[in-house]
């Protein structure tokens, strides 16, 4: 079932650091959420980018894509390292694109939901039916409800997440923040997640 933004949000302040922990070792997730730390292969934890526990980020989804319309899947061929993460490509050109300018092309708040972040919060994305390309800037959200929701007061909503997400970029690196997880809140959504 989804929540609604002040209903996760009001849940997340409940949550402790212990609890989270429990439940997202116990959902089998602890590597989806694609912190670097300095002993995951000496890249020091300076980013907490949305990857699957392989290392593959965004799911294995083309952000280029997303730029010209439509999601659409990487390959293993075309991968381009980026923040400790492989980020795949459907194609050369998207892939040389994202290698000569990765500011331009990958997502707002490492890939985390850009509502979830206005709020404080982290969460997963849905990459499927859960993005929008605003102002030259893609931005990932939790579902298609949520990315209604973000793009409904879009300029608030982008304004609180910037302002909140050096603090919750923090909180992600240090274990702290509140995230939430398909898997953990009962959604259909299953990670990697596939095109439909």
């Amino acid at each position: 079932m989804h929540r609604t933004g002040g209903e996760l949000s009001a849940r997340a302040g409940i949550l402790s650091r212990r609890a989270l922990i429990a439940v997202v070792l116990a959902a089998g997730l602890s590597s989806v959420v694609g912190q670097t730390t300095a002993d995951d292969e000496g890249v020091s934890a300076d980013e907490f980018v949305n990857a699957l526990p392989d290392g593959v980020a965004m799911d294995g989804f083309d952000v280029v894509a997303y730029f010209d319309g439509a999601p659409a899947r990487g390959l293993a061929s075309h991968s381009v390292e980026h923040k400790g993460k492989s980020w795949l490509f459907s194609s050369a050109e998207n892939a040389a694109a994202f290698a000569a300018n990765p500011g331009a092309y990958e997502p707002r708040y490492n890939g985390w939901c850009a509502y979830a972040a206005s709020e404080g919060y982290g969460a997963e994305v849905d990459f499927v039916n859960g993005w929008s390309v605003l102002d030259g800037k893609l931005y990932l959200n939790w579902d298609a409800e949520t990315r209604a929701a973000f793009l409904s007061d879009q300029s608030t909503r982008i304004e609180r997440a910037e302002m909140n997400w050096p603090d919750l970029h923090a909180a992600m690196l240090d274990g702290s923040a509140a995230m939430y997880t398909h898997a953990g809140e009962g959604v259909a959504i299953v990670h990697p997640q596939q095109l439909e």
